[in-house]
């Protein structure tokens, strides 16, 4: 089923001139979809280190692609990171300062995600986008100050379209755990750094979370959330509100949704699980 799975993949892509960086990518996705498909959702093997591989992406490169994708999972079952990693609980952005409602509004209007609340701590407001506990939150954090600095900046300062939006960047996605210890441990094992917590304190991240350093191919995080199937998403970050700026430009994207009739087409639609509630600002 797996080599099938990436054989079906690499036909795709087999005549596409991909440029090296682009190969990680498509890596990290396929991953993601194979980890998804079985309800096990992971992302965390894109930093493992793969041959270098240059366009055109030829039948014989591909090869290599399909046997070292293989002995990935395979090396994955072996030590147990497959049932211990599970879904994607939430993805992770950082927009530049007086970005971040206009973006909440987008998001809005172009999906079914709906505003929950601001987490605001020192230097940044974290906003939280919710569709259901079945789907993954939207954290879109801005920095307050246009010059704070800091390892993600840096990051972004090394190309040009990143220095002229120093601060804007996809960060990265959280993932569901059920051991937290055991899993960093695991990954700690195979090369893999986290931040400390006093690292992710100044990173100004969620404290519940164990936060891998930015992977040398994508410059993204992997962090992971210990978190059972039943119980809420909680970031442990900043002081919560609802924001009124924020609140208004949400319903006002929600009322233009309506008015063009997408947003009974837009899926998923919000539903709650047996038992539970899903709480947004608009409740």
């Amino acid at each position: 089923m797996r080599r099938q799975a990436v054989a079906d993949f690499g036909a795709i892509h087999a005549n596409v001139p991909l440029l090296d960086a682009h190969f990680t990518l498509a890596h990290k996705l396929l991953c993601s979809w194979l980890r998804l498909s079985q309800g096990k959702a992971t992302t965390t093997d894109a930093r493992i280190a793969i041959p270098v591989i240059s366009p055109p992406w030829g039948q014989t490169k591909l090869g290599i692609f399909e046997d070292y994708l293989i002995r990935l999972l395979e090396e994955r079952d072996r030590v147990g990171l497959t049932d211990m990693i599970r879904e994607i609980d939430a993805i992770m952005i950082t927009v530049d300062p007086g970005h971040s409602i206009r973006y909440v509004s987008d998001l809005a209007l172009m999906t079914p995600y709906h505003y929950l609340v601001t987490l605001e701590s020192e230097s940044h407001w974290t906003h939280i986008l919710r569709i259901d506990m079945q789907s993954p939150d939207f954290l879109v954090r801005e920095v307050k100050d246009p010059d704070i600095r800091g390892i993600f900046r840096s990051l972004n300062e090394v190309y040009p379209i990143g220095a002229r939006k120093p601060n804007s960047r996809y960060m990265g996605e959280i993932l569901r755990v059920e051991d937290l210890h055991s899993v960093v441990a695991h990954q700690e094992e195979r090369g893999f750094r986290f931040f400390s917590q006093d690292q992710i304190r100044r990173l100004e991240l969620p404290g519940n979370l164990a936060v891998g350093k930015p992977s040398p191919y994508t410059h993204n995080i992997v962090a992971y959330m210990e978190r059972s199937p039943d119980q809420a998403r909680v970031y442990a970050l900043g002081m919560s509100s609802i924001r009124d700026d924020v609140q208004e430009a949400f319903r006002n994207a929600k009322d233009l949704q309506n008015q063009l009739g997408i947003a009974d087409l837009i899926l998923p639609s919000i539903i709650s699980p047996p038992g539970s509630t899903v709480r947004t600002a608009r409740s």
